[in-house]
Order: structure tokens, then C-alpha cells, then sequence
């Protein structure tokens, strides 16, 4: 049962990170693995949560970034 509990989270796991993997790339339209807050643009939520999801102050959000 244990061995299925981690099998199930694992699963999960991948499937999260997948989601947000295809969700950061329709926002990084350059493909340079960040999103500038012009990319941002094209979506009202992202704009008003840009600042306070670019953790590191640098103006782009990573993928680690946009996944909080």
C-alpha cells in the first residue's frame, strides 16, 4: 500500500510539473526559457501577479518562478 501511495504522488508530481511546463511556454513566446513582463502582457492575472511571483527582483519570471 505504501509503494502505491509514493507511485500515486510521483504521478501527480509529473503531471503538475508537465501542466506548468505547458503553461509557462503559451507565456515565453521567444522560447529564451524566461517570461519578460511584455510576454506577461497578453494575460490580465499574470500582469497583476507578475511582481510578486518574480521572486529574484530580475524583471523575468523562471519556470521555478511561475510555478509558485
Amino acid at each position: 500500500m505504501k509503494m502505491l501511495n509514493v507511485m500515486v504522488v510521483g504521478v501527480l508530481t509529473a503531471m503538475s510539473m508537465s501542466a506548468i511546463a505547458d503553461g509557462f511556454s503559451d507565456f515565453d513566446l521567444n522560447q529564451d526559457g524566461f517570461i519578460s513582463q511584455s510576454e506577461a502582457a497578453i494575460s490580465d492575472t499574470l500582469t497583476s501577479q507578475f511582481m510578486r511571483l518574480d521572486i529574484n527582483k530580475d524583471g523575468k519570471l523562471s519556470k521555478s518562478e511561475f510555478a509558485h
